[in-house]
């Protein structure tokens, strides 16, 4: 088994770690969090923590060593965890009574582009889209950094 694919299969096995396990979920629904987003009931994921940006952050740099055939096998993963992070960090903002701009708009809209396009693509073009993909994601991730900085003020 070659470096890169145990590197793979670590990565997937971390990022599906961090997905819980059974139940998490409905106890989400008793949490302070509430239980409504994905990633509410996850260890590390309240609003503040930098532990889901640490996860993504690793699981795109994971992301972008792999084959197109790889990339493809994690796109499930992939897209659920990005709709996850998209909707906790609206969920913060309206905890919070912050208003999305037109920038952060536009970037969610293109993500939102990015996870219905992927499942039509083939290995190659998934391959191809993934750097913009990537970019888009950082950029969220900074924005949301930003926002919630400025929130706590």
């Amino acid at each position: 088994m070659s470096m890169r694919t145990v590197q793979l299969f670590l990565g997937v096995a971390l990022s599906l770690a961090a997905c819980g396990r059974p139940g998490e979920t409905d106890a989400a629904k008793d949490s302070p969090m509430g239980g409504d987003t994905g990633m509410a009931g996850m260890p590390g994921m309240a609003m503040g923590d930098t532990s889901m940006m640490n996860q993504m952050q690793s699981h795109m740099s994971m992301m972008e060593g792999v084959s197109a055939d790889s990339l493809m096998k994690m796109l499930p993963m992939h897209r659920m965890m990005v709709a996850n992070m998209i909707s906790q960090f609206n969920s913060d903002m309206g905890r919070m009574n912050m208003q999305p701009d037109a920038r952060w708009q536009a970037t969610v809209d293109s993500l939102r582009n990015d996870l219905t396009r992927m499942p039509e693509l083939n290995a190659n073009e998934i391959s191809q889209m993934m750097p913009a993909h990537h970019a888009r994601v950082m950029r969220l991730m900074d924005m949301h950094r930003a926002m919630m900085g400025r929130g706590k003020q």
